[in-house]
Parts: structure tokens; sequence; C-alpha cells
């Protein structure tokens, strides 16, 4: 028997994982066809159905979602990387709800977070046992629960998917092993093509860590290895981190002008972290936690510290600093006005403690669990219970939010996010909120329009100026760097920049004499250029380093 399954260890543990990623969501997102909707529910709801309205409508890499805002257009797909919702937005394009995308899609996302991890695990050097012990202490933690299910913040879930790749990237860097420096990369990227805010995060983890063990990356090789890591992910994420600057380069959006909330006012006290981690306690603005388990965990790692020499001191290290980062012991006051303050919530770096401990207690240096008779299956199953305790925890004390799947089908493109963070700044949301009915505006003693056309992502019209000097219109889309219009006039045609109405924050184009116009957001020489470099750059890595790789090791 135990022969039997050595030989398919590996399609045991991928259908083990298969089996957990639906059953560790039925009881929340299937079970009797109701959904347990979350804080940013709405958001990523919103930004799946409007991927899924773009490319119905021909448009495969849109950079605004003209489902947003009744048809004013969202730049969400410029400032969250739409990448991992086309899956999603595929199924919805091919017929399907959009709770059944969503569902198939929240399933994926817990395979491929039990599957990285138990590889990142197998990496790290850790026995299958080990590393599969890791996978579950991971992708089933407490604090990964509260973002899927209380927060459903799916940028960061996504993100944290990558995190285990991160931390075996380091280890072997660590370990000299230079060579596979695109682990770093690969990790890197994953995260910076799901949530720009953890790869905050993971960088300042990562410069951490790399102080703690100087004497170890402080050599030529190392160091750049470190770089080449560095250069290669930005290049491969070119296409999404230039258009960014290149927007806030030209424009003033919400988020600097009025930042949603400053970070020293969301961290917690330290009994307070504690009592909810003991807890296990349901997610809410004040009771992010790590969980008894991973709690526990640590603690003992921080005892044994004490007793005999721990080869992970400096995870063990980092594990309690990031701990302390998210109470209000840590200064943030220091830091309200600074970029850190983008982080927004200090318990965000609660998923490196969940990585951190998860890691430090699957490893089991100590050999605590060992010691106890059928230790690694006893914890396990307090796992697995666990996350059936949380779930209906979650659902006994948010039954409020739990919605059928045929009411999650009904959306509301005026969800934004509850800070409108890239809205430009003129825009006044609770004005355009009363205002629904999207009409072109303009002075009818000195221009005529006729023959207005709204489609989903351009307005045509014809227009008559009736002085010599140009007139203004006004068209109902959000501005946002890109907009042109194609300006046909006396036979001939010329394209002109539209540009922002500094009185509302709309589309502003500047016409005179008479002719016809059709303006619609169109791709800048910046968002070109950076594309092109990211898939350059895309080609020899993966057919020089990734799939040798995989190729070699599987």
């Amino acid at each position: 028997m135990r022969e039997w399954i050595c030989k398919r260890s590996r399609w045991l543990i991928f259908l083990s994982f298969l089996l957990l990623s639906f059953l560790s969501l039925y009881i929340v997102y299937f079970q009797n066809g109701h959904i347990l909707i979350g804080d940013d529910y709405h958001f990523h709801q919103n930004r799946i159905e409007g991927l899924a309205q773009s490319l119905a409508h021909g448009i495969w890499l849109p950079k605004i979602s003209y489902f947003f805002i009744g048809g004013y257009g969202y730049a969400s797909s410029l400032f969250y990387p739409d990448f991992y919702l086309y899956i999603p937005a595929l199924l919805r394009v091919a017929g399907f709800s959009l709770a059944t995308s969503f569902l198939f899609f929240a399933t994926m996302i817990n395979l491929g977070t039990f599957g990285i991890t138990y590889l990142s695990g197998r990496i790290m050097g850790l026995p299958k046992l080990k590393s599969y012990l890791f996978s579950l202490l991971y992708t089933l933690s407490i604090y990964r629960l509260q973002d899927f299910f209380n927060r459903q913040a799916i940028g960061e879930l996504l993100a944290m998917g990558f995190f285990p790749l991160v931390l075996a990237s380091l280890s072997l860097l660590k370990a000299g092993k230079v060579q596979n420096w695109w682990l770093l990369t690969i990790a890197m990227t994953g995260i910076g093509l799901a949530h720009f805010i953890s790869l905050e995060i993971v960088s300042i983890f990562i410069g951490l860590y790399v102080l703690l063990n100087a004497r170890r990356f402080v050599k030529k090789q190392t160091l750049t290895a470190l770089l080449k890591a560095t250069i290669v992910t930005i290049l491969l994420l070119a296409f999404y981190l230039v258009p960014v600057f290149e927007q806030m380069s030209r424009i003033t959006f919400q988020v600097t002008a009025n930042p949603l909330t400053l970070i020293s006012d969301r961290s917690y006290a330290l009994g307070e972290l504690l009592a909810n981690s003991f807890e296990n306690r349901v997610f809410h603005a004040s009771s992010a936690n790590i969980g008894l388990i991973l709690l526990v965990g640590l603690l003992v790692n921080g005892v044994m510290l004490f007793k005999q020499k721990n080869v992970d001191r400096d995870l063990l290290f980092l594990s309690f600093l990031f701990m302390f980062m998210t109470t209000n012991l840590f200064p943030w006051q220091l830091f309200d006005q600074t970029p850190l303050n983008t982080i927004q919530f200090p318990w965000r770096f609660l998923s490196i403690v969940t990585l951190l401990s998860a890691y430090l207690i699957a490893n089991d240096y100590n050999k605590i669990l060992k010691k106890i008779p059928y230790g690694q299956g006893i914890l396990i199953l307090f796992i697995l219970l666990g996350v059936v305790i949380y779930e209906w925890e979650s659902i006994d004390t948010e039954g409020k939010r739990i919605v059928s799947h045929q009411s999650y089908d009904q959306t509301n493109s005026y969800y934004i996010g509850a800070g409108h963070e890239y809205l430009p700044k003129e825009v006044n949301y609770q004005k355009l909120l009363k205002n629904k009915k999207r009409e072109i505006s303009y002075d009818p003693e000195v221009m005529t329009i006729k023959k207005s056309e709204l489609s989903f992502a351009s307005v045509s019209f014809d227009y008559q100026v009736a002085l010599s000097k140009p007139a203004i219109v006004t068209l109902p889309f959000i501005y946002y760097y890109g907009y042109q219009a194609k300006v046909i006039e006396d036979g001939k045609v010329k394209e002109i920049p539209a540009v922002l109405n500094k009185q509302n924050g709309y589309v502003a184009l500047s016409l005179s004499g008479k002719g016809k116009v059709t303006v619609s957001y169109k791709t800048t020489w910046a968002q070109k250029i950076s594309l092109s470099i990211s898939l350059i750059t895309l080609a020899p890595l993966f057919s020089v380093k990734v799939v040798p790789y995989i190729s070699k090791k599987f």
C-alpha cells in the first residue's frame, strides 16, 4: 500500500488539493446555492463584468472599463491589472453566470495557492509531507480566509499565492544558488500582476531579509542575481507600471488628493491582536488576525529559540517584527505622509506573519510535532476543523451578507471602491450619482450638435461652431490621458487630443468650424512601448529559464 501511494504521490497530492480547494469554500460559497459576500465584492465583481464586456466588444487589452459608472468609464484595467481576471471574464463571455464564473475562479485561486506553496516547500528542501503541511497551514490560514470570505480582497488574495515562492527564492539565494534567480522574478511578477500594495509589502520583507542575512547576500554573485531579478521583474511589469506612472504624472487623482485613510489610524493594540488570533475571530475592521494555530506555533518557536540553536532565527525575528508593525506600538504616525501610507492598513503585514509562521511550523526544526504521536496528522485535522468552524462563524455573524447565486449576478456599476482612488480630483462623485443621465454638454448659443451617438466605448456627432473662435464641448466620459478625437472637416481627417474639464473631471474638446467627430480612448505611445518591452523580456525568460527548469525538475 505504501509503495502504491509513493508511486502516485503527485497525483494524490494534486487530487487532495483539488478537493480541498472546493470543500474549503463549500459552506460560504456553494451551500444551498448561497454565497457570502465580502467588503470588496462589488468592486471585483464589476471588474470581472467590465472586462467581460470589453472582450465581448473586441477590446482585448482594455485600459478603461466602460461598464463602470453607467458608461462614464473607470480606468480599473489600467490601475488594477486584469491578468488573472481573464479566467472568469472569458467564462462570462462564454455564457456562464457571474456567480458561476466567480466560484470557478475562487476554486482555482485556492488550487493555485496550494500548488505554489507545496512547490515552494519542495524548493526549500522540505520533504513531501512537510511541504504538504506547509501548504495546508498557509492556504487555509485564518488571515487568508478573512481575505477570501469576509473581505473578498481578490487582488491581495491572488498576490498571497506567490508569497511562498518569494520565500523559496530568497532561501536559494541565501544558500548561494544564484542560477535560479529568475524564480524571484516569477514570484514578484506574479504578485505585481495581482496587487501593487502587496508588491510594496513583499519588497519591504525582502529588504529586511537581505539585511538580516547580509553576510550571505553581500557577495558579488548574489547581489548580481538580486539585481537581475529586480531588473527583469521591472521589465516584465513595465506594461503595467509605465502607464500608471504616465497617468499619475499628468492627472491628480483622489488617491493622492484625498487619501482614503491614514495608516496610523488603522493599527491595533497588541493585546487586541493576540486576543483576536486566540479566538480565530471573524474579520471586521478591527479584528484581522493570524489564528490560533499559527499564533501558538509562533510563540512555541519563540520560546524554543532561547533553549537551543535555531537555523530559522531570521524568519522567527521577522515574524515577530511584522506582527509588531501591525500594532500601534510601531510609530506609524511618522509615515502618514509618506509612500508607505498607500499600504493603508498595517494589518496587511499579517500576510507575511502568516507565511513565515506556516513555514516555521511545517519545517518543525525543533521536532516538536515528531515528539507527539501522529503529530502532523493531528495538526492537519485541527487545520481542517478550524476552516469549518471559521466558515460557520462567518455565516452566523455575517448572515446579512448571504445572497443567492442569482442575486450575486445582479451588478451595480457605480461601486468603484470606497476611496474612488483613481477618479480625477475634479470629479464630484456624489454629484455624478445624482445625474446619471449621460449627455454631451455645450453652449447651444455658440455651437450646434446633431446626430450624436453614444456607443460602448466612443461618442460621435456632427457639429458646427457659430463663432470664429473655438467652442468647448464636454463629453460623458471620465477623463484619462489618452482620449483622442478623430475630426473630419472639409474632407480632411485629423486627430486631436482631448483635455480634462477642470470643472467636473470629464473629457473635453475644443472645436471650431464644421465637421464630424468621434472620440474614444487610444493606446498611448508609452503604453505601446512598455507592452513591447514586457513581451520581449518574457519570451527568452520562459524559453531559456522556466521551461528547461520545469522539464528537469518534474
